[in-house]
């Protein structure tokens, strides 16, 4: 798919229709429920990650089948979940999820765009991390290429029947045009760097420098030039391979205990005043207020205060992190709390998470205890 958002959203209304049945998460993402919606299928909702709910929704299922006489397999159900969840940095438990789905007879659609490059010795996403396969598991995967892996686009990956069906059925394929060649060479330059083939993506680059006709103008060379002095050093490329996500998870290690550590100057002014709410190993961590912060006010206040806090890190400490309290939130089943959303990635300095922890701890101060008026001047 020539984009990330619509191989989702194609990718569950090419394989649901009128008359299935989608059983889903409520905390997907707005690209998974716009899919949701134009399957038209028949649709039943579980609490976000509770796989006690979702067996009490299956369950209800099967009882109404017995109860109607209703055969399981005149309708074409699956169970529609996100790996790394983009709005609440959690992960899902799909193991539970996988015995449910064998137990009363589901297919698996999972959406694993950002775990995809994050989870996993070898970056190949939150099946990897728990320790399941694809096809085997999960029947569809889907994907985006825009985050981990740097370039524009989307895949969705199974059995060669999932992939021939989706050839006609996936509107955002059929009625799209092509990905440029050079993104879908950056994405496989990508999956090279996480195989830990870099000697392969260097071959190209030579190969591709060798190849000018000698026609190309000064501005054309000079451009060429610069890519060329901006591939990675000889110490980057190092960075590969299982390597490149261990680095990442110590990153992410890093900066989830870094903000938690209650002996560190910047981070004690956190406690009681923000919590994290995502899984210790997400790259993407959200911080919401602290319930006594939290206690008696409105979302809109609660999104005011994080919208404060967040623009004195802007302008006092150099620091860019995002309030999603005034996101989107019509295309939401359920929606999360107003949260500040950090990102971890694998070139992250302890000098760098210093820097963010210090500009949080001292903007958190400033907005929530000195109650800083001008924080948005």
């Amino acid at each position: 798919y020539s984009d990330g958002a619509s191989a989702a959203t194609s990718t569950v209304a090419a394989f649901a229709k009128r008359g299935d049945l989608l059983i889903v998460d409520e905390g997907v993402s707005e690209s998974l429920l716009v899919g949701v919606t134009l399957s038209r299928a028949n649709v039943r909702y579980f609490r976000h990650n509770d796989v006690k709910d979702l067996r009490r929704v299956l369950e209800k299922v099967a009882a109404q089948d017995a109860a109607l006489a209703r055969n399981p397999t005149d309708q074409r159900r699956f169970l529609v979940v996100e790996g790394l969840y983009r709005n609440w940095g959690t992960i899902a438990p799909l193991r539970e999820i996988c015995k449910l789905k064998e137990e009363f007879c589901y297919r698996l659609i999972l959406d694993d765009s950002h775990g995809i490059g994050t989870l996993g010795k070898h970056g190949r996403g939150s099946l990897e991390h728990a320790g399941l396969k694809p096809m085997i598991h999960a029947e569809i995967v889907t994907f985006s290429l825009e985050n981990a892996l740097g370039s524009v686009g989307g895949m969705t990956v199974g059995s060669e029947e999932v992939v021939d069906h989706q050839r006609l059925s996936g509107a955002g394929y059929c009625f799209s045009a092509s990905a440029p060649p050079f993104l879908s060479k950056v994405c496989w330059s990508s999956v090279r760097r996480l195989e830990g083939r870099m000697e392969e993506v260097a071959k190209y680059l030579e190969e591709g420098d060798a190849g000018g006709d000698g026609g190309e103008d000064e501005e054309e060379e000079s451009t060429r030039e610069d890519a060329l002095s901006q591939q990675p050093s000889d110490d980057d490329d190092e960075l590969s391979g299982p390597a490149l996500l261990t680095k990442l998870h110590e990153n992410v290690s890093l900066l989830y205990t870094t903000l938690t550590n209650s002996s560190h100057p910047h981070a004690l002014k956190l406690r009681n005043r923000l919590s994290i709410t995502s899984h210790p190993l997400s790259p993407i961590l959200y911080l919401r207020l602290a319930d006594p912060e939290a206690t008696g006010r409105t979302r809109a206040e609660q999104t005011s205060l994080l919208d404060r806090i967040a623009h004195r890190c802007l302008v006092k400490g150099g620091v860019a992190i995002v309030s999603t309290g005034g996101h989107v939130k019509k295309y939401l089943q359920s929606v999360p709390e107003p949260s500040l959303r950090l990102v971890a990635h694998v070139n992250q300095t302890r000098e760098e998470v210093e820097v963010l922890v210090e500009a949080l701890g001292e903007g958190v101060e400033s907005v929530l205890v000195n109650n800083d008026g001008d924080a948005m001047d």
